[in-house]
């Protein structure tokens, strides 16, 4: 488990109330039409969707995963910076300026430019800030165990990321009418969203994993990080040599791109074959909810993949591109996010609240904390109605897609409600909550606390 003495991260729990936040206001806004798809992508208010997800809730909960995994992958503690919470604040408005920014450029607001700016400029510095500590703990700690390597070319994606997404936000604002600029700026879409879904999400989702399944599951450690590591940092060459080719060679960009591509499905072929050997050799006979809730997310990350590449080869409409990254999006990103955050959250609050007083007085059981069978009620119809979305979105069903979205998002909110429930261990009886206890807050972990789970919860 988390070696002895490991500092529980103060503000991880911030990062996913927020990153929650932005997820259930996304969905919101699918279920209620904002978009749908009738409507184009490109539209204002699909990128203000988009952008909720990816940066609300996909980036802020990976990076207080981070905050406090990084340094479990090395070995050592983050140090504590006065800058935390300024980083954080950033972090949390900036997709907000963002979606704001959208909306203005919908209206033909003369502020769009002024907002838009405000929040690429939030963004950049927010993200490089919290990518150099985050790096500098990876980097010192890279020999420690092999996974780290992986989640530093995944921050690496992540800054690539955020550079397309300033040249985005000056040029769809109208701030700069270069049409040189401009015309990049289109041709590049696809390589903003490749360093962002699948060089940096996926990456450090898979990193993270290569420390967490193994621990979670009782089984060893995974072999192939090495062998990821460096398919997967040639995929990302490869992107990048695309993406700086498309303006001067297109045809060698495109081969590239697809050659990219290619690396990238390898990788997870070979993820997906490690998971299965690691469940297969695991020590803990029943699978616990976050790992069976998990199984789905793979499934997907699998066919969305195989899928998506084929649809690059075939030239598929914008429609069944859409339709697969949504199942990516939301089946293997957000799935794996939400089935991992029902054991991370209780892992968390049982450290905080009877680590300390293990040995000294009864505990309960982690599993004690979470309603495990209302829990995997909620992520199975969380996982149906994303197939269901996926399936409407292909069809070109407005009605279909937005009844799915709907029930996207009770589920979500459900096991959301599961969540603070844990953190709050109401399931818990209150002869087990008596002093001395420490009941941790809903958002933030005790200042200075440490964790002692070294094997030792129950």
């Amino acid at each position: 488990m988390m070696p002895v003495g490991t500092t529980l991260s103060r503000w991880t729990m911030s990062y996913f109330g927020a990153a929650l936040s932005y997820l259930l206001l996304a969905e919101c806004l699918l279920a209620a039409g904002v978009w749908t798809p009738s409507h184009d992508v490109a539209e204002p208010g699909a990128l203000a969707i988009v952008h909720a997800v990816t940066l609300g809730w996909l980036l802020l909960l990976m990076i207080g995963s981070l905050l406090q995994f990084a340094p479990v992958l090395t070995g050592s503690d983050r140090p504590a910076s006065r800058f935390d919470l300024i980083i954080f604040t950033g972090m949390l408005t900036g997709p907000a300026l963002l979606m704001l920014g959208f909306h203005l450029i919908s209206l033909g607001s003369p502020a769009a430019g002024l907002i838009m700016t405000a929040a690429s400029v939030t963004l950049s510095l927010s993200i490089a800030a919290s990518s150099v500590s985050l790096s500098a703990l990876l980097w010192r700690g890279r020999r420690v165990h092999a996974a780290s390597p992986i989640v530093l070319v995944g921050i690496g994606c992540l800054l690539v990321t955020i550079a397309f997404g300033a040249l985005f936000a000056l040029t769809v604002s109208g701030l700069v009418e270069a049409p040189a600029l401009i015309a990049y700026g289109i041709d590049a879409v696809g390589f903003h969203a490749s360093f962002g879904l699948g060089g940096w999400m996926t990456f450090a989702a898979i990193g993270v994993s290569y420390k967490l399944l193994p621990m979670f599951l009782l089984s060893s450690d995974m072999r192939k990080a090495q062998l990821i590591r460096r398919w997967g940092t040639l995929a990302v060459a490869l992107l990048s040599a695309a993406a700086i080719g498309t303006a001067l060679a297109p045809d060698l960009a495109r081969a590239a791109f697809l050659s990219a591509a290619v690396l990238f499905a390898l990788v997870v072929a070979f993820y997906l074959f490690e998971i299965y050997a690691t469940y297969r050799a695991r020590r803990r006979p029943a699978l616990e909810l976050n790992t069976l809730g998990s199984l789905p997310a793979f499934a997907m990350l699998g066919l969305s993949v195989v899928l998506l590449a084929a649809s690059l080869f075939l030239h598929a409409e914008t429609r069944s591109v859409s339709a697969i990254t949504y199942l990516f999006v939301f089946g293997w990103l957000s799935g794996f996010g939400l089935a991992q955050l029902l054991k991370i959250v209780p892992f968390l609050t049982w450290i905080e609240a009877f680590g300390p007083l293990l040995g000294r007085r009864p505990t309960p059981k982690l599993s004690s904390l979470v309603n495990g069978r209302r829990a995997r009620t909620w992520l199975g119809l969380f996982y149906l109605a994303v197939v269901a979305a996926a399936i409407a979105l292909y069809l070109g069903s407005d009605a279909g897609f937005r009844m799915a979205a709907a029930v996207q998002t009770a589920s979500t909110l459900a096991l959301v409600i599961e969540l603070v429930l844990a953190r709050m261990l109401a399931n818990v009886g209150p002869q087990i909550k008596t002093a001395p206890f420490h009941k941790p807050a809903l958002f933030v972990a005790a200042k200075n606390h440490r964790g002692n789970a070294n094997g030792s919860v129950p």
